[in-house]
């Protein structure tokens, strides 16, 4: 169970039980109040902890979005990182880190050779949380010999007591500088962010990361103009 999750228990009950408590004594709004409040909590602990990661290597069934640079996103996983438990160089080890996050953290993938294999360092801030597990860093070598990987933490695991983990969301991406977008002639593309709801004219708008050019039209279906950019 996550922090966050578990901090939203705590809220929910806290809430629910000072409602229950000043509805006998007449305080009808206040008790109301909480209560709603606590509900607020309840539905925020329920979504946190929604997101279930698949087994390493299993791919997503979705479209391939075009990055603004050209790289066409060949294939999306869910994985549990590997070698959370070790110490970094520094003598840091991982699970004081991971202990130390919320889930909202930017992270990086760093692809390098161990033992004469293909391996991959997920790190925060410079610092290693674990690694790809070594089967999927040599499947996606094999399968993505020159491509880049992108990533995004679904969730921190563990805590009180367990050990900590660390679900991530990783994109691979082909380097494909000389293919063009998939869109029809004149067919205008827009860009979207995995962490949006909403699709954008301009590759820098409202502070995207990482943005995918699609074409409007299949936009349209999943996504909501940018009120900022789309007029």
């Amino acid at each position: 169970m996550s922090k966050k999750k578990i901090i939203f228990i705590v809220l929910a009950a806290l809430f629910a039980v000072s409602g229950l408590t000043a509805l006998p004594g007449g305080n009808y709004t206040g008790g109301i109040g909480c209560i709603v409040i606590a509900a607020v909590f309840g539905f925020l602990a329920f979504k946190t902890g929604s997101k279930t990661p698949q087994a390493a290597g299993q791919a997503q069934t979705a479209a391939a979005p075009v990055k603004a640079s050209g790289s066409r996103l060949a294939e999306t996983i869910r994985t549990k990182l590997a070698g959370v438990t070790f110490d970094n160089e520094d003598g840091e080890n991982r699970q004081d880190i991971l202990s130390q996050m919320d889930g909202s953290e930017d992270i990086t993938v760093e692809k390098y050779t161990y033992n004469g294999e293909p391996a991959a360092y997920v790190k925060c801030g410079g610092k290693v949380l674990g690694n790809l597990s070594a089967e999927l860093a040599k499947d996606l070598f094999r399968k993505y010999p020159n491509a880049t990987y992108e990533a995004q933490i679904l969730d921190i695991t563990g805590g009180g007591g367990n050990t900590y983990g660390c679900n991530i969301e990783l994109d691979i991406y082909e380097n494909t500088p000389q293919e063009k977008p998939p869109a029809q002639a004149g067919e205008t593309l827009v860009y979207i962010d995995r962490k949006s709801k909403k699709y954008h004219s301009k590759a820098d708008c409202s502070g995207m990361k990482r943005p995918q050019a699609i074409p409007i039209n299949k936009a349209r279906k999943k996504y909501t103009p940018c009120k900022k950019c789309c007029k």
